[in-house]
């Protein structure tokens, strides 16, 4: 008789292993069990349709073989955070090296693989050859954790991608313990967050899919959740956010993978900035300094690929014969590439990855209660909705206020504008599931508007200072002639927003209060 079907929650972190370092974490001192390793070899093969119906719907269905055994096992729904991945498990003995819909009880899954077409369309789409070594390890009291290393290939046809990892299984005990862990084996062996589980792995392989720069999700606020429950869920998609765009920036030239990693480091501290009322200095400070490191890495770079890609060429098309401005664009060139593998080699750091294991750790642990007084933990358990409606008209009573005599305001007093109007844009792009979303919409694109202008009218002010990292004090008629050309372009564009951030500015003043 076979089996009983076992359905279960799986959480689990996962940590890619470069191959050099397997032995060297193998023999890691924190990895030693009170038994021997059990070692494997597994073989597990994914079934989906040509179509891949059930990827699409968010539905792994994998078998794999235990010597003589098969054990089918479906995969769907859950979370990825920080590579900490919990999804629902089902697993059953099947007879064979075919799917057995029939051991896939009653619930969500049942309607999927009721359908005779799907069933008569399952084929295998990839497979998965690796050793695997487990040992359970004792955390702690009641914190039991099963770690494996598992070094082999995941195969689609004759593509082959290798596969070395870490994977720490929670058995027992907080989430969070799986970090620290991960912390504790950093410090002497390289790790970094792996949020690709090896079936989506295997799907881009099936699928031939190329990675692509990837945009901040929707953030998704229930009406009943409390301000707790609100910034947790806003950190997470920004985090998320940010991880998704490390590997192609590591390893593409696309500058758009750059700028949505920055994006993802100032929707992180905006966030802290939106929530300053219930976090005190001393919980946020050790996160924020990170962050603030990660900025001030990527920044520079973003500057110089903004500046080459977007602003320098239309002074070179006008000016194509100008000697000096062709000298000045090879060694704006130069510093470009420099600062971009300054930008690298933060993202590539052990402090990076130390920066993403403590803030995730750090969120699911929400360290932020046993620090906050008796007001800030009061604030903590209320309703998102009543202190983001607060937080909306601080922010919107200030942007009008910094927008007042437009017309005269001075570049200081315009910087001092785009900042008011970068927080209450992001705080209300944060905050719009709890409101009416069709108002929201209406605010948002104002201010993404308003936003965009004064983001150009600043890129336009940094001119002056790219200009000198560039030129420096090199004197002569041809650099003199250089330098007017770019700041007189730069003073034109300037002038040209002034008059675009009128129009936006009475159609932000016309829009409704959602809140």
């Amino acid at each position: 008789m076979p089996a009983p079907v076992n359905p279960a929650t799986e959480t689990e972190l996962k940590l890619r292993v470069p191959p050099e370092a397997v032995r060297r974490l193998s023999a890691h001192p924190l990895l030693k069990g009170r038994a021997r390793p059990s070692v494997k070899k597994l073989y597990s093969v994914y079934f989906d349709t040509p179509g891949f119906d059930l990827w699409q719907q968010g539905i792994a269905l994998r078998l794999r073989r235990f010597g003589r055994r098969w054990l089918q096992t479906v995969k769907g729904g859950g979370t990825v955070r920080s590579g900490l991945h919990q999804r629902l498990e089902i697993e059953a003995e099947v007879s064979g090296p075919l799917p057995d819909c029939a051991r896939i009880p009653d619930g969500a899954l049942t309607e999927v693989f009721s359908s005779h077409e799907l069933r008569a369309q399952l084929k295998p789409v990839f497979i998965t050859r690796f050793i695997r070594s487990s040992r359970l390890i004792e955390l702690g009291p009641e914190v039991l954790v099963e770690a494996s290393i598992d070094r082999g290939e995941i195969r689609s046809g004759d593509t082959v991608e290798p596969m070395s990892e870490l994977e720490l299984e929670l058995k027992s005990g907080p989430a969070w313990q799986l970090f620290a862990f991960a912390l504790k084996l950093l410090e002497t062996v390289s790790l970094d967050i792996e949020n690709r589980s090896k079936a989506e792995r295997g799907y881009a392989l099936a699928r031939g899919e190329r990675p692509s720069p990837t945009k901040s999700g929707a953030i998704t606020l229930a009406a009943d959740m409390t301000v707790s429950d609100a910034f947790a869920t806003i950190a997470w998609t920004a985090l998320n956010h940010l991880q998704a765009n490390e590997r192609g920036m590591l390893e593409s030239e696309d500058p758009e993978y750059l700028h949505q990693m920055r994006v993802a480091v100032r929707r992180l501290r905006s966030a802290f900035g939106v929530f300053s009322q219930v976090h005190p200095d001393a919980v946020a400070e050790p996160v924020l300094s990170d962050l603030k490191w990660l900025a001030e890495a990527l920044g520079p770079a973003r500057d110089w690929d903004v500046f080459i890609t977007e602003t320098l060429p239309p002074v070179q098309d006008a000016f194509a014969e100008h000697v000096a401005l062709a000298q000045f664009a090879r060694e704006c060139a130069r510093l470009r590439r420099a600062a971009n593998r300054k930008a690298r080699r933060a993202v590539a750091s052990m402090r990076y990855q130390r920066l993403l294991l403590s803030f995730a750790g750090w969120l699911a642990a929400e360290k932020w209660f046993p620090e906050a007084d008796e007001t800030a933990l009061a604030m903590l358990r209320s309703p998102a909705s009543e202190f983001a409606a607060g937080v909306l008209e601080q922010r919107y009573a200030r942007v009008r206020k910094r927008g007042r005599k437009l017309r005269q305001l001075s570049a200081a007093e315009l910087h001092r504008l785009r900042i008011a109007v970068k927080k209450l844009r992001y705080a209300t792009d944060f905050l719009a599931a709890l409101f009416a979303a069709k108002r929201a919409r209406d605010m948002l694109s104002h201010l993404a508007r308003l936003q965009n202008i004064l983001g150009a009218m600043n890129d336009a002010a940094t001119v002056e200072r790219l200009v000198h990292d560039a030129f420096g004090e090199r004197s002569g008629k041809a650099m003199f002639e250089a330098r007017g050309i770019l700041r007189g372009w730069s003073h034109g564009r300037a002038l040209t927003l002034r008059r675009e951030l009128r129009g936006a500015w009475k159609g932000f003043r016309g829009s409704q209060k959602f809140w």
